[in-house]
């Protein structure tokens, strides 16, 4: 290479140091001064002929138990092995258990209305990412909503393990270029499955505990003669559930085609998607209820149900091409659907009070039935410019999506009866939202050992809701506003040796109001005077993360600790008088943890592994809302396990994968309806699983082989509500709570053939 060359790039690339980090110092005071913290390493650019070869690398050796670090963040990583022989057992967010401070669970084996708590912070504080593409609610933040709003998506399963090839959890508030909408306390990002090179077709299925079955089969085209590749799954789960009267079944269908051209220089993906799930919706049991009668106990259904059918689509093109040796785009665009349809049954025969425990709420006509539906649809287009400058990298980006959304419930004689707005509906209303995101970052490598992430991201956020006249909106009312805020980020490593480093990342970031946020203002609108502006601020997080992580060959040691800044936190109350949920700002907010994980291979396939995670959650200002919830500066965060921490060994003998692990979860401060935490806490509790899996040997004509699982959940039977919550007494003073039970023992086994 001539002289003059190398002196040039050499001059580009201080040029790029310069000019990001007076950025990023002119957008986040101080922030000047942490760069020199350890932080993180990315490693080289690769081509496009072998980015799947390496995506599909990294999430085989990817280590759940031990922490590593991407952009100066900790992340922790599930491959495809543990991900395709669990469909039975655990779902796309149960499996996240197996991950260093992340506690999951579930009202069913399907995974409908998960709680997931990531280092304490809920569902709707995470983002979710799937072929890097955001797959959240753009209106109620989270993955289903299911904890947060209780006109809610119950049983919305937008991804499937089976459609998934590894699993990725990004700590605190993602670099700028991650497109995680509302991620201020953490990302979990889906890799898509992708076709194979040579041709395979699978079958599979499956039974288990509470009559749960699963059944299903793949094709994989291989590298067509134009070398195009096709890749084909149909399932179907179902389950009888653990909980009394609450079946549930579900049917998903994925297909995903990649086309490379221009030698391996380019190349064109798509993936289509399709999920719905349909069953019976169980209810939060009163604790006293649960206590007398078990357990498993649920309403009769003669006295009350609820009956949902949910769907979630989605479809995405994809673009990837090297324009020369300096410049690669990464373009993509979606489509994504979602709806949701309850059907709830209340008998208006029964007495105001049911066996003395609860309260019988009638809906507000006196109908036995009501209908709930909630439809989205979103488009959405993301492009990346990424300069190439040796062992550097510079890159210049933008996402934008728009979303649409019709929600509405009805009062009904019958299932059958019309629903006719104005007369009959509790609300029926339409909203917008338009999400926008412009970002510039960049990956910075000193002498072979210091690596420095500098970015910074502007979001804009714009949305309108239109109620038209119902029970709850007596005038109907249009309200809306919009949010533009810049969020600076900053993550460096430094290795110390080949397999010892340190890094860290400082950010900042913010959430957006969830659309429960726009009910209060049109709620409050009079024929007289138009619904008052919107109040509540996007909440914002200024977080600090510091970790250190060793890999040798049998030995892996990771460490991390962080803290983080919370103003302006979010909260949400239910208001039994109207069946509506509202967002509000409840105060500021402190988080603080310790990670620790390691594993050791002392060879012949064998392996032991541990994490530990301490964390704690409290306000730091006085803070009350309308609904009588005050908190003091001191005062704990509900639903924040004081620990989490999982052991476990695996082993590889011969045709034989087996593993045995123990998950442990710290006492939750218990949080009320008005959105407060309460002195009452949610005991510590742990279960013990494990998993085997076995290569028949067979030999039979066309079957490349035979596999047979067997997988064990909550062995020794522990007992533990998962979830509960404080309801006030309606008929006096004092409160009673309403809970969740965990899973009892499950045993499932499937068998999968490849030919």
């Amino acid at each position: 290479m001539p002289e003059s060359t190398m002196v040039e790039k050499r001059s580009t690339r201080g040029l790029c140091h310069t000019v990001l980090l007076s950025a990023m110092a002119a957008a986040l005071p101080g922030l000047a001064d942490a760069h020199t913290q350890p932080i993180a390493d990315h490693g080289k650019v690769v081509k496009i002929t072998s980015v799947s070869k390496t995506g599909k690398k990294r999430a085989e050796k990817g280590q759940a138990a031990v922490m590593g670090e991407a952009h100066g963040a900790p992340v922790a990583t599930l491959g495809a092995d543990a991900l395709h022989h669990n469909e039975m057992s655990e779902n796309a967010q149960t499996i996240l258990n197996r991950m260093p401070g992340i506690n999951v669970t579930s009202t069913n084996p399907l995974g409908t209305r998960p709680h997931i708590s990531v280092r304490g912070f809920s569902g709707t504080q995470l983002g979710y990412t799937y072929d890097g593409l955001p797959i959240g609610d753009l209106f109620n933040g989270g993955l289903t909503a299911g904890s947060y709003n209780y006109a809610a998506l119950y049983n919305l399963v937008p991804v499937t393990l089976g459609e998934s090839s590894g699993i990725r959890v990004i700590y605190g508030p993602a670099e700028p270029a991650v497109n995680a909408i509302g991620g201020i306390g953490g990302t979990v990002a889906y890799a898509p499955r992708l076709p194979g090179k040579t041709f395979s077709t699978a079958v599979f299925g499956g039974v288990g505990s509470f009559d749960t079955r699963s059944y299903g089969a793949e094709v994989n085209t291989g590298a067509s003669k134009h070398g195009g590749a096709l890749f084909l799954r149909a399932a179907h789960h179902s389950t009888g559930n653990y909980l009394q009267s609450s079946p549930d079944r579900g049917n998903s269908f994925y297909g995903a085609y990649v086309l490379p051209s221009r030698s391996g220089r380019s190349q064109f993906s798509a993936i289509v998607l399709y999920n719905n799930n349909s069953g019976y919706i169980p209810a939060r049991m009163p604790a006293a209820l649960l206590a007398l009668y078990g357990p498993d106990y649920q309403w009769p259904q003669s006295f009350t149900y609820s009956y949902g059918q949910a769907t979630h689509e989605m479809a995405i093109l994809g673009y990837k091409t090297e324009m020369n040796r300096y410049i690669l785009l990464d373009s993509k665009a979606f489509y994504a659907y979602t709806r949701s349809n309850q059907l709830t049954y209340q008998n208006p025969a029964v007495t105001p009070t049911y066996d003395g425990n609860i309260t019988y709420f009638p809906f507000g006509n006196g109908a036995p039935y009501n209908r709930y539906m909630y439809v989205t649809r979103t488009a959405g287009f993301s492009e990346a410019v990424n300069l190439l400058f040796g062992a550097d990298k510079v890159t210049f980006g933008g996402f934008g999506a728009a979303s649409i959304y019709h929600s509405s419930q009805y009062w009904l004689a019958s299932p059958q009866s019309a629903s006719v707005p104005g007369q009959n509906d509790a609300w029926d209303e339409h909203a917008y939202r338009i999400y926008g995101k412009i970002y510039a970052q960049a990956e910075l490598h000193f002498l072979g050992a210091l690596s420095i992430v500098p970015g910074v991201k502007e979001e804009y956020v714009d949305t309108a809701i239109n109620d038209i006249p119902g029970a709850y909106y007596p005038v109907g009312a249009s309200s809306g506003n919009d949010y533009t805020k810049p969020s600076p980020y900053l993550g460096a490593s430094f290795k110390v040796t080949r397999d010892f480093k340190f890094y860290g990342d400082v950010a900042q970031a913010y959430k957006f109001p969830n659309i429960s946020a726009y009910y209060a203002a049109d709620s409050f609108a009079t024929a007289m005077s138009p619904p008052p502006g919107i109040t509540v601020t996007p909440e914002k997080v200024t977080s600090y993360q510091l970790g250190a992580a060793f890999h040798g060959r049998r030995l892996a040691l990771g460490a991390a600790l962080y803290r983080q800044y919370f103003v302006h936190t979010f909260s949400s109350v239910y208001d039994v008088t109207n069946g509506l949920t509202y967002e509000y700002n409840y105060g500021a907010s402190r988080y603080t943890g310790l990670n620790l994980t390691g594993s050791y291979k002392p060879g012949d396939g064998f392996k032991i592994y541990a994490s530990w995670s301490l964390q704690s959650a409290h306000y730091t200002s006085n803070a009350t809302n309308s609904f009588g919830s005050s908190v003091q500066a001191g005062d704990r965060k509900q639903y924040t396990p004081k620990y989490l921490a999982n052991i476990g060994v695996s082993d590889r003998y011969g045709r034989l994968t087996s593993a045995l692990w123990a998950d442990f979860v710290g006492s939750q401060v218990i949080g009320t309806l008005a959105g407060g935490p309460t002195t009452s806490v949610m005991p510590a509790y742990h279960t013990v699983n494990a998993s085997f899996t076995y290569t028949l040997p067979v030999h039979a004509p066309g079957i490349k082989s035979l596999k047979a699982a067997l997988n064990f959940t909550n062995i020794l039977n522990s007992r533990a509500y998962v979830y509960e919550k404080q309801f006030s007494n309606p008929n006096g003073p004092g409160s009673y709570d309403v809970a969740e039970p965990m899973m009892p023992r499950f045993v499932g086994v499937e068998l999968r053939a490849t030919f």
